[in-house]
């Protein structure tokens, strides 16, 4: 009955419904009062000071309760529902039908006469069992119906149970991003996460009532800037956080691709794409196989052709940028490298350009695949080692080293001499030395949500962690470490066949049995029918 997410696959970064068949959620009333004040002259200072000492009061009086936010543990037994605080203390049996996760301090519960209402942290009931009809969670957001005078309608509330909307839509889904598809009489639209009606489009009594919106996602995990809405058979593109149309309506099927890139396809030619930025179509060919845009802060898109060779167009001009035959170009990283060869001095030279400027050049240095990768590049130094240069063309370190790997998102690359291992950082720096037997990168997502900048190292065969600043805070003695979760701070280790759980905040192993089902949540672990703390104390036993 347990409808979690394993952990292996609860890391995604967009916004997901709380996992559950059925949540509901509750209509807020709110109720303006209205007076009227005769006050003399001589006393509306005091008065006016009173009432707002009064008000800041009850200001910070409230928003002290709803920073008192009290997460509960779900638990499970004889297919029946209840919660535990952190320490393991029972404060709802299981008794419940069906009970959602926590969320901002509230859990949506169905009792025994499958009724629906909303606890609190407390255990207490928030929204009476009965008063709403069904609800989901779409990360801060609960999609919520009710009956209502006009029959059953459906609102948005926010994670504190706030109306975001009134209660007034014939239906409302989530799309992504924040996002929600509503309905009402003869129109259909989009909601933002403020519950604000940034589209809209009217249908008449003959049309169908079918509307979908698809996302184009940006790879670089910004947030997502436009998004092809279709109603019926028509399509446009539309701006997320405006509205606004941005491409024509047209009958023909829009597909989407990633970065704002958008095309038509085409059964006897080549797909129409179209690429969106600032509000309109800055570039539209049907010249090419495919398009595709590789970050979209850049203003270089890229060309495949039938026969398979590449061009680089400048989104700028919409020109084409690799237009030298003489000259070599490769795209990476947002910018184009340029090689040429000068008789003269008898060297190579390299340009570094973007669609607007020429950022960098050299000459003296040679390439080792002519690809920058996170800001920098691999060179070869005159005694065939390895180094780095920057997108300026400067070398950021006269170290040189027998091995170097790609620099990671987080600004480090491991390099190796004399089969030692260490770690560079961005400015050049040898944050770990090249002492070490091995060096293992965390992966990305991981090491940047940890209150603290650590890597995997090996010394006499075994595996710890240390820190950027040469601190060892989990001695070497494990066989290996494997990476469970990227959102929260426990690691597997192996340690003689055995697997054992590692707190990276803490640094302790914790004596949790992990060779079965594991999955970590915030502040507190499962294992099979057990519960645990990040401290790797039992809490809480099903049956237990």
């Amino acid at each position: 009955m347990d409808d979690r997410n394993n952990i292996f696959f609860d890391d995604e970064l967009d916004f997901e419904p709380v996992p559950s068949s059925e949540i509901v959620s509750s209509e807020v009333k709110n109720e303006s009062i209205k007076h009227k004040i005769f006050i003399g002259t001589s006393k509306i200072l005091p008065i006016i000071a009173f009432v707002f000492v009064s008000i800041l009061g009850v200001y910070i009086f409230v928003n002290n309760v709803k920073a008192d936010v009290i997460n509960l543990i779900k638990i499970e037994s004889n297919q029946k529902v209840g919660y535990i605080n952190n320490s393991g203390s029972e404060v709802v049996k299981p008794k419940y039908l069906y009970g959602s996760d926590f969320h901002s301090g509230y859990a949506v519960v169905k009792n025994y006469n499958n009724l629906y209402g909303i606890i609190n942290g407390r255990g207490n009931n928030e929204i009476q069992f009965g008063n709403i009809f069904s609800a989901n969670l779409y990360g801060n957001r609960y999609i919520v119906s009710k009956f209502t005078d006009k029959g059953l309608k459906m609102g948005l509330l926010d994670s504190h149970l706030n109306e975001v909307t009134r209660f007034k839509y014939d239906n409302i889904t989530y799309s992504k991003s924040g996002i929600f598809m509503y309905t009402i009489d003869d129109k259909m639209g989009i909601l933002n996460n403020d519950g604000t009606e940034i589209y809209s489009y009217k249908v008449d009594e003959v049309d169908d009532k079918n509307i979908s919106i698809e996302i184009s996602t940006l790879t670089n995990n910004e947030k997502s800037m436009y998004a092809k809405v279709k109603i019926n058979s028509s399509s446009t593109i539309i701006n997320l956080q405006t509205g606004k149309e941005v491409y024509k309506y047209t009958l023909d099927d829009i597909r989407v691709l990633d970065n704002n890139v958008f095309y038509i396809k085409k059964e006897d030619e080549n797909n129409r794409y179209f690429i969106i930025k600032d509000d309109k179509v800055v570039y539209e060919t049907n010249l090419y196989k495919r398009i595709r845009v590789e970050d979209v802060n850049s203003d270089v898109a890229i060309g495949i052709k039938e026969d398979a060779t590449i061009d680089y167009i400048n989104l700028l001009t919409r020109e084409k940028i690799n237009t030298n035959d003489n000259v070599k170009y490769t795209y990476s990283d947002g910018i184009v490298l340029e090689e040429s060869y000068d008789f003269i001095s008898k060297k190579n030279e390299y340009t570094v350009i973007t669609p607007s400027k020429v950022i960098g050049k050299f000459t003296d240095v040679v390439p080792v695949d002519d690809t920058y990768v996170n800001g920098y590049m691999k060179i070869y130094t005159d005694n065939k080692k390895y180094s780095f240069i920057d997108k300026r063309g400067n070398v950021i370190t006269d170290k040189e080293f027998e091995y170097v790997s790609d620099f990671n998102k987080n600004g480090y690359a491991i390099v190796s001499n004399n089969n030692q291992y260490g770690v560079l950082d961005s400015q050049g720096r040898e944050v770990l030395n090249t002492k070490y037997d091995e060096i293992i990168f965390l992966d990305d997502t991981l090491f940047s949500n940890l209150n603290d900048k650590l890597f995997i190292y090996k010394e006499n065969n075994k595996y710890g962690i240390i820190n950027a600043n040469k601190k060892v805070v989990v001695k070497n003695i494990y066989d290996k470490f494997d990476i469970i979760t990227t959102k929260y701070p426990i690691i597997k280790a192996i340690y003689n066949e055995d697997s054992i759980l590692v707190n990276l905040k803490t640094y302790r192993d914790l004596s949790i049995d992990s060779t079965g089902n594991i999955q970590i949540y915030d502040e507190y672990i499962v294992s099979d029918d057990n519960y645990y703390n990040y401290d790797g104390e039992l809490i809480y036993s099903i049956g237990g």
